[in-house]
């Protein structure tokens, strides 16, 4: 699974640098390959958001013009960073240019069957954000988002970047697959859903955000750079 990823990145036809982020579960074969592998002590246990957040921090600090977001599940089509590209440009030309690419996206069952759903309006995936310098500043909300809300960390940074007046451009076709193993997914596709499919506990969630006080949930809001509520 891990090798389609890096297999998937290595064969962009814009060349990029490939970060592995390993969250408390290093491989050793990785330090041989050409991809540059970052060792955390341990796992987070945030849906990758600490993971994110300290990656994609090196990355702008580091100089890059550009930073995607790839698990390690899921796979990008050879012209993704292109398309991406291509993308900025267009909404630029004529206008401001952009502050990140939402790119498109696929979205299959682990046994390649593929599910015909669309994302639902508002939402967009990490596999999906690709940031331009003018999003840089809000990377840092990826590791500052707490442990009750990392299941729905994706929606949490969109708003973050949202609230930050952050303009957006998106590609013109789906260039990212990614590969579910959501309930909703499975029951969308009348496919079985298996006992370790992934749900998100929304209810949880929803009595966490209930239970701040009005100080905590003013925190919260600075913490995260949104205002944070489940309808």
């Amino acid at each position: 699974m891990l090798e389609r990823c890096i297999a998937s990145v290595a064969a962009q036809s814009v060349a990029c640098d490939h970060l592995l982020v390993a969250d408390g579960a290093p491989q050793d074969w990785l330090d041989a390959r050409p991809q540059r592998h970052l060792r955390l002590d341990h796992n987070h246990a945030d849906y990758g958001n600490a993971a994110r957040g300290i990656g994609a921090l090196l990355a702008a600090g580091e100089g890059y013009d550009a930073i995607g977001f790839l698990d390690a599940d899921n796979r990008i089509d050879p012209d993704h960073v292109a398309l991406c590209l291509a993308a900025a440009q267009a909404q630029g030309e004529g206008s401001a240019p952009p502050d990140l690419v939402v790119a498109r996206r696929r979205i299959e069952l682990p046994c390649g069957t593929p599910v015909a759903l669309t994302d639902e309006p508002g939402f967009i995936d990490t596999n999906c954000l690709f940031l331009l310098p003018g999003a840089f500043p809000v990377i840092a909300r990826w590791a500052l988002i707490p442990a009750p809300l990392a299941p729905i960390g994706d929606r949490v940074f969109h708003a973050a970047l949202v609230a930050a007046g952050c303009r957006m451009a998106q590609t013109a076709r789906a260039s990212v697959t990614y590969v579910s193993q959501w309930a909703g997914h499975y029951a969308a596709s009348g496919v079985a859903v298996p006992a370790d499919a992934r749900e998100v506990d929304v209810d949880a969630i929803a009595h966490w955000i209930a239970g701040l006080s009005p100080e905590e949930r003013r925190a919260l809001d600075r913490r995260v750079g949104a205002h944070i509520a489940l309808a």
